[in-house]
């Protein structure tokens, strides 16, 4: 299934704009082209959720879970990967905001709800006057299957031409047919629009300015005003939910590449050093002695998370002989150790941690440890699990010499 889903062909999309052209012959704009190109590539996702789900039996697609988180969810969760997409500005009905906030919750990025109108376009209007970047990227929020890849082609086009309109070249038979004609075009001809849909902010609200239609796709917008989009390269892996088929199928593509990891660690127990875990402080005689805060239950999950994407471990990363991470917050080095990830194409699906030790009794900090570690992760607190246990006095753990913890993590690419 994966190998159908990732089909590639050879694609040479269209010429287009870019960052040097003038205005051409024949064309209906009226000003330089280059003067409405983004000065940065400092974007907004603009998520369009102004539907009402009416092919999906009565239910809300985008709060119906895929793989145990809501669809909005995980059409959001990818770009939160992108240093460059400062906020999420979400176009809904007023009825619906405070269930996509529910929704939403553990979303890193700051996010705005807008009014959307009673057409798409009209929502994603509303959505681009409340931008304040240079590129706005306009999603689908029944599109739970982006890839890092797609993002980011998607981001260095709009910078480079100005637009970028993911899209698939037809790959299946097509035919017309109406009540005179009937016949099949050269599907070679053809492509596929799929979301996002990128743009300079100027670019995009001189097209509002100047068209007088009203459209269901924004590069027809585009196309209204006489600028031809730039089309970028896309998966077809990239689906939009509409019936409980497209739903199933979403379940079924998140549960390839799946990967499992690892990670242990021990730290020897000393008088007059704090006792960290989990990034809390538990108040005890002694501490745990190490280069860094020596939290021995976040460097097991750093190491388990790490080995899981083939990335090395803590040491590598985090050197005991580097003077920069003596005495180091261990949560600081987690969220670092998430960025990688995020940035190597990988998400956290859940991790389970036990901690070995004699003593102190750990049961009143573990929820705590818990949203600690979840919020450090960008991560549900469901997707995260710690247990503490005893070795009955046996081993140096049990003699109270020192405290271990074991940790294994799933991630998927």
């Amino acid at each position: 299934m994966e190998a159908f889903f990732d089909f590639k062909v050879d694609f040479s999309p269209p010429v287009c704009y870019n960052r040097d052209t003038k205005k051409k012959s024949g064309e209906k704009m009226s000003m330089n082209i280059g003067e409405l190109m983004p000065a940065t590539n400092s974007a907004e996702l603009i998520l369009a959720c102004g539907g009402r789900s009416t092919r999906m039996g009565g239910e809300n697609k985008l709060l119906m879970n895929i793989s145990s988180k809501p669809c909005i969810y995980r059409s959001c969760e990818p770009f939160c990967q992108f240093d460059e997409i400062k906020r999420i500005i979400i176009a809904a009905p007023d009825d619906l905001v405070e269930a996509y906030k529910t929704a939403l919750e553990g979303i890193s990025k700051p996010i705005l709800f807008v009014h959307s109108g009673e057409t798409r376009q009209q929502s994603v209007a509303n959505a681009v006057k409340a931008a304040t970047e240079d590129i706005i990227m306009i999603h689908d929020g029944a599109r739970p299957l982006i890839s890092h890849e797609e993002i980011r082609a998607s981001l260095d086009d709009a910078f480079n031409y100005g637009s970028s309109i993911v899209s698939t070249p037809m790959i299946e038979t097509i035919r017309f047919m109406d009540s005179e004609n009937s016949y099949s075009p050269d599907r070679s001809k053809y492509y596929l629009i799929k979301t996002p849909q990128s743009f300079s902010r100027k670019l995009y609200l001189y097209a509002l300015e100047n068209s007088a239609g009203d459209y269901t796709d924004d590069a027809q917008l585009l196309d209204s005003v006489g600028i031809t989009p730039h089309l970028t390269m896309g998966s077809r892996n990239n689906l939009k939910i509409t019936v409980m088929e497209d739903l199933k199928m979403a379940e079924g593509l998140l549960g390839t590449n799946i990967r499992i990891g690892h990670g242990y660690d021990v730290h020897k127990l000393v008088p007059d050093r704090k006792l960290i875990l989990g990034g809390v402080e538990i108040p005890y005689e002694r501490g745990l002695l190490g280069h860094s805060d020596a939290d021995v239950l976040t460097h097991a999950l750093m190491d388990s998370l790490l080995g899981a994407a083939a990335l090395g471990d803590i040491g590598k990363l985090f050197p005991d002989t580097d003077d920069r991470y003596k005495g180091a917050d261990s949560i600081r080095l987690l969220k670092e150790v998430c960025r990688i990830l995020r940035e190597n194409g990988f998400s956290i699906v859940n991790t389970d941690i036990t901690v070995i030790a004699q003593k102190p009794k750990l049961s009143p900090y573990i929820l705590t440890m818990r949203e600690t570690l979840a919020n450090a992760m960008g991560t549900d607190i469901s997707s995260v699990s710690v247990k503490a246990t005893t070795e009955e006095g046996l081993g140096f753990t049990g003699s109270g010499e020192g405290i271990a913890a074991h940790a294994v993590s799933l991630i998927k690419g």
